[in-house]
This record gives structure tokens, C-alpha cells and sequence, in this order.
């Protein structure tokens, strides 16, 4: 990896993932000193391939960020250094990064690309499969899943916006409430009448073989077999730089940008899943060129 001497940088990306390395090279090819912060840790280091990003649809998550960081070398004004940042002080043009092992850096720029971290059910067997036959969206996994007898680990009205959208891929969908009974009659009735079962027994646990689930056992011992396992689950900040910041969210946890994704707080950017309910690869890859983009012009219009 490109490494440099000097602490002081046009531009820090905290996250090394796919819209940090985005971001990154576009920075790269405008000549930016940048320096990527990366920890290590992807919330999509569990999932066996990424799909629906096209030239890499079927290939793992490691491979394709491999890639992109064998082209984002390339670029020498990029620097990447591995570890976990846990503050940011200072203001616009004058930024310092303070890491775990206390390395500082400074900066003009920070691009938070931080990513976030699944809040994950806490049932017992679930962790085996996530990102495996437990997952969370149908234009990821709904292709490899189609026609199989699928669970929705979800209740009220996102499980049933959640058989909604999957409906297309597979008829046989059961929703699985775990203990909560927060649907109506008229709920249930559409349900029904799209052959949409609804089980609210607690579950117990989740039985799979590499990560393939079988079945789903329920407190009372009664089991239900199924293929595979959608997942609304809730997510909170990998790290907690953003709200040191003063960065705003909304009610789901995302950071709050603007068209041009800066946040709030000036010279500070945000871009990838922390900032976006649409989490995937294409996403986030384009929310961190357009992130890079407009850092660039923000450290143009202020040379002038």
C-alpha cells in the first residue's frame, strides 16, 4: 500500500469499503491527497457472493473490493492505512482524525463512510446462516431464491410490505412474527387471501448445515421447515464519530445529507449505507464517486 510520511491530507475517508474506495478514486484522479481509514470490518463480510453489480454479479465481496483497491492504488496521492478511527475534532479545513492506537492526521476534508452494523435477532442458530439463507433484500438474493419456500422474520406492516415485494419471486411465503401479534383482521384476510400464511409462535431456534437453513423450531417444540429466511433488521452506526459530530439522522439511523451529501456539519460527507436505505454495492459505489465529485469542487471553489 501507498504509505507517506506526512500527517496532513486534503481529504480522510474513514471506511475503505466500496463507496470509500468510490470516493478514493475519484479524489485519486483529481490529484487529491487522500488517506482511507479502513478497520476491516464490511457489513457484508458474512454474504458468499454480491449480486447486482454489473461486471461482478455472482462474485465474493472480498474479490470485488480487491479489485477496486488494486486500481485505487494506482492513483499515488492515495494513501490507505489499516485501523479503526475514533474521533473527529476540529473544523472545516482544519479536521485532525484520531486513531484507536492514537495516530492523529489532519485534514481540509472528511468523507464518512462508516458504513453500519446490523442489528441482528438474537435467536439462537440465526447468526450461522445470516447473509447466507437468512438475508435482508430481494434484489440481492431474490433471483438465488426464487421458488423456494421462504420465511419473512418480520411483523406488522414491514412483514407484510416485505411478502409484498418478494411475492414475485416465490408464492410459498410464510411470515414469522416471533411472539407478535400486531396484525389486523383485514391484515390477515389479505394475507390469506394471497396465500400468505402468518405463524406468531416465539421462535427458539434456527437449524441449518453451512449455513443453509431446514428449519425453524418454535417454544412450544413445533417445527416448520422452510428454504430460506428475509430479515428486517434494524441497523445503528458502525462508530460513534457522526453524532460526536453533531451530524443529523433520521428515525431509521442514517446520516442526513444534502443532494451533494455533505452533511450538516461543514466540510464533513457522508456516503455508502450510513446514509442510505438502499444498501447495495451500486449504490453505495455511486454515492461515493458523487461524494468525491463534490469534495473536489468544495476544495476548488474555496482555492479561488
Amino acid at each position: 500500500m501507498n504509505q507517506d510520511k506526512e500527517d496532513s491530507f486534503e481529504v480522510i475517508i474513514i471506511g475503505g469499503s466500496y463507496a470509500g474506495l468510490a470516493a478514493a478514486m475519484t479524489l485519486g484522479r483529481s490529484l487529491r491527497k487522500v488517506l482511507i481509514i479502513d478497520a476491516g470490518n464490511p457489513c457484508n463480510r458474512y454474504a458468499p457472493h454480491a449480486h447486482n453489480l454489473p461486471g461482478f454479479d455472482g462474485e465474493t465481496p472480498q474479490y470485488i473490493a480487491d479489485k477496486i483497491i488494486d486500481q485505487v492504488k494506482f492513483y499515488k496521492t492515495v494513501t490507505f492505512i489499516s485501523g479503526k478511527a475514533i474521533s473527529v475534532t476540529g473544523k472545516n479545513n482544519d479536521f485532525t482524525v484520531t486513531l484507536k492506537d492514537q495516530q492523529k492526521f489532519n485534514s481540509k476534508k472528511i468523507l464518512l463512510a462508516t458504513g453500519v452494523t446490523d442489528i441482528l435477532p438474537e435467536i439462537k442458530g440465526f447468526i450461522d446462516c445470516w447473509g447466507i439463507s437468512a438475508v435482508h433484500c430481494p434484489y440481492c438474493h431474490g433471483f438465488e431464491l426464487a421458488g423456494q419456500k421462504i420465511g419473512i422474520l418480520a411483523h406488522g406492516e414491514a412483514g407484510i410490505s416485505m411478502a409484498k415485494s418478494i411475492r414475485q419471486w416465490s408464492t410459498e411465503i410464510h411470515i414469522l412474527s416471533n411472539g407478535r401479534e400486531d396484525f389486523s383482521k383485514e391484515d390477515l384476510q389479505k394475507l390469506h387471501d394471497k396465500q400468505t400464511r402468518v405463524i406468531t409462535k416465539e421462535i427458539k431456534e434456527i437449524t441449518s448445515e453451512n449455513g443453509q437453513i431446514s428449519k425453524v423450531i418454535f417454544v412450544d417444540d413445533t417445527e416448520e421447515s422452510i428454504d430460506a429466511l428475509y430479515v428486517r433488521v434494524g441497523v445503528k452506526q458502525t462508530n460513534s464519530i457522526a453524532k460526536d459530530l453533531k451530524c443529523d439522522f433520521d428515525e431509521h439511523d442514517f446520516i442526513l445529507v444534502d443532494e451533494e451529501n455533505r452533511t450538516k456539519i461543514e466540510g464533513v460527507f457522508a456516503a455508502g449505507d450510513n446514509m442510505s436505505v438502499m444498501r447495495s454495492l451500486s449504490v453505495a459505489i455511486a454515492a461515493g464517486t458523487k461524494s468525491g465529485i463534490f469534495i473536489n469542487n468544495e476544495l476548488i471553489d474555496e482555492s479561488e
